[in-house]
């Protein structure tokens, strides 16, 4: 999970995974398990403050990065955001933003050509990871609009 900031990985099991998850009932958020043919891949989760979602996801299993699920499971959840009556009957979503590492190109090159997310910055120092080595964000966003008209 190097690629995502965590050179040691979660160090999480699944079970732990799990009871956070059933920790989030009844927020307007959810932490979610990312399965493909009923396996276990990787996991996402969302936030909302305002008009505002905040996502983020890992596909964690090797054996499904690089095959395309990445831009699939984004768009899935971006439509969710944007189009689920009982988020935006509570406040609806304009803007979605989020961010990753600068060494993560591999996730720049697709929310910046296939999801068709706007760069919105770069951070240096933004966070330490596990090894306590400093980190750059560089952060994204994509409005409703942007979204429905890419």
């Amino acid at each position: 999970m190097e690629h995502a900031g965590f050179p040691n990985g979660l160090g999480e099991s699944l079970e732990d995974t799990i009871e956070n998850i059933k920790s989030w009932g009844g927020e307007l958020g959810q932490l979610c398990i990312i399965e493909v043919d009923g396996k276990p891949i990787g996991e996402l989760s969302y936030s909302i403050e305002g008009d505002t979602a905040y996502p983020g996801w890992k596909i964690c299993d090797f054996n499904y990065q690089n095959k395309g699920y990445g831009p699939k499971i984004i768009m899935m959840l971006f439509e969710f955001l944007f189009a689920d009556e009982t988020i935006n009957s509570k406040c609806s979503i304009d803007k979605i933003a989020w961010d990753t590492i600068l060494e993560n190109k591999r996730a720049q090159y697709v929310y910046e050509n296939k999801i068709g997310a706007r760069k919105t910055g770069v951070k240096e120092n933004a966070w330490k990871d596990q090894t306590g080595k400093w980190r750059t964000a560089v952060y994204y966003e994509l409005n409703r609009e942007e979204f429905y008209n890419r």
